[in-house]
Formats: structure tokens, sequence, C-alpha cells
């Protein structure tokens, strides 16, 4: 199997992802399209359902041909492959690792149960902090919020984080 990524109109992935089915499983079976959603809690503490990646749909093919291609481009919603049209590049090596890990823990995923401790090293994944890395500082469970000092902040501020928002460090990814 191959794996590809399409561009499609924000606000319609499920659309398109239905709408692609239809215009090519019946000449291409073994076809499948991805669309993740993952929970998260607003400012008001109640939870929603919040797509992954917004504006992409991912597929398998068993291979991409010229064929599949023009049907595909077709579909309404369709902007573009990535990385371009002329040129498509499969999903390979360790994005193809964590892709079928998507695929394999299925389109809707909860509240990640991340247990953070004092001290931890971890680094924002999502919000505006997105990159920076830090170290627990103290943990709101109440509020599923995590408080952090980074390299600028140690002996001043301190930043307030959700736990969706960061990941903890590993230590092998510290050498």
């Amino acid at each position: 199997m191959e794996y590809y990524c399409v561009m499609v109109k924000t606000g319609e992935e499920e659309a398109f992802k239905k709408r692609a089915m239809q215009a090519l499983q019946e000449q291409f079976p073994e076809v499948n399209f991805f669309f993740f959603y993952h929970m998260r809690k607003s400012n008001r503490g109640e939870y929603y359902e919040k797509p992954m990646f917004e504006g992409y749909v991912f597929f398998q093919v068993e291979t991409l041909t010229a064929e599949f291609f023009s049907i595909l481009r077709k579909v309404k919603g369709f902007l573009r492959i990535l990385r371009e049209n002329s040129a498509p590049t499969r999903i390979l090596g360790p994005a193809l690792e964590e892709l079928k890990l998507f695929i394999r823990n299925g389109e809707h995923w909860g509240i990640a149960k991340i247990k953070f401790t004092p001290d931890q090293k971890v680094r924002a994944v999502s919000g505006y902090f997105k990159g920076l890395e830090g170290y627990v500082y103290r943990v709101n469970h109440k509020k599923q919020t995590i408080t952090i000092t980074t390299s600028l902040t140690m002996t001043s501020r301190r930043l307030d984080v959700l736990y969706e928002e960061v990941e903890a460090v590993e230590e092998s990814e510290e050498k």
C-alpha cells in the first residue's frame, strides 16, 4: 500500500472523504481515506471534538496511478495532493509509522491521559507556546493544566498550559 495526503477545503474534510470514496471505490476497492479528530476542553470546561489536521485528508491506495489521480482531482473540495500535483509525495519512514499509529487508534481520539510530575521536561505541541520546552513546576489536576518554567522564566514568570498542549520529552530525545 502507498499513503498520501491531500489538501482540501477546510471544514469539508468529512464531506470530501465521502465523495472521494464514492468516486473511487468501484474502480479502486482497496482505497481508504482518513481524517482524525481529538477531544479538546473549552475554557468553560466543556469537551468538544476538533480536527487534528484541518484541511488535510490522508489516503491509502495499492498504487497511485494517473487514472486514480485524475478521478481524485475531480472530487469537489480537492485542492492539491502534497507536495504538489505534478510530483505527489508518498508518506514514508517515520512519518508513515506515525500515520499508521493514527490509523490503528481510529479517527476519533479522546483526551490524552498523561501523568505529569514536577521537574519533568515537556514540550508544547500546540497553542501559543508550540515548540517551547520547559519543566513542570506544578500540576493542577482539577483544571487539567500544568505550570511550566523555561530558561527565560526560571526565576520570574511561569506559564500555564493545558494538558493537551504539551507532551513529555523522553530522556533519549535530550541527548
